[in-house]
């Protein structure tokens, strides 16, 4: 017999330029539902975000534009450091920054990926919960006793 399960922390390998960053995602139950709570969030904000984005880009406004891309990154911290902590998110920022100072959204092309990884991430552990349930209670109905037939 061989058991195959997954752990309850998914690692996340980030290479930024040369630099490799290693993190881990929390996909125990607890860490989906905050996680995905967080993920939601920060997709919903992401998409009111992206047509201001787009509104300001087709009138020209810079300083708009400057302003919508700081609050990305705003979204974008919530959600990752969700996922992978303070620390992870930190360690991405720093490899960023290539040993410079860097502002977090001046991250966001990293970040968006990143975030993108870890909402996969969690979609797909929730979707393996369900389907595991589904396959435990299809094996219970399987298993039940039928009813008798009133007929008999």
């Amino acid at each position: 017999m061989e058991l195959k399960i997954k752990a309850p922390y998914e690692p996340l390998s980030i290479e930024i330029g040369d630099q490799q960053v290693n993190a881990r995602i929390n996909v125990t139950v607890d860490g989906l539902l905050d996680i995905g709570e967080a993920c939601n969030k920060a997709a919903n904000k992401m998409g009111a975000l992206q047509k201001l984005h787009d509104e300001a880009e087709k009138a020209g406004d810079a300083k708009k534009l400057r302003k919508l891309n700081a609050q990305l990154a705003e979204v974008l911290e919530v959600a990752v450091k969700a996922g992978i902590g303070e620390e992870g998110y930190d360690e991405i920022v720093a490899a960023c920054g290539v040993g410079g100072p860097v502002s977090k959204a001046d991250c966001n092309i990293v970040m968006v990926k990143v975030f993108g990884a870890i909402f996969d991430t969690v979609k797909e552990r929730k979707e393996d919960s369900l389907n595991e349930k589904a396959a435990h209670y299809l094996a219970e109905v399987d298993d039940a006793q039928p009813e008798p037939d009133p007929e008999d």
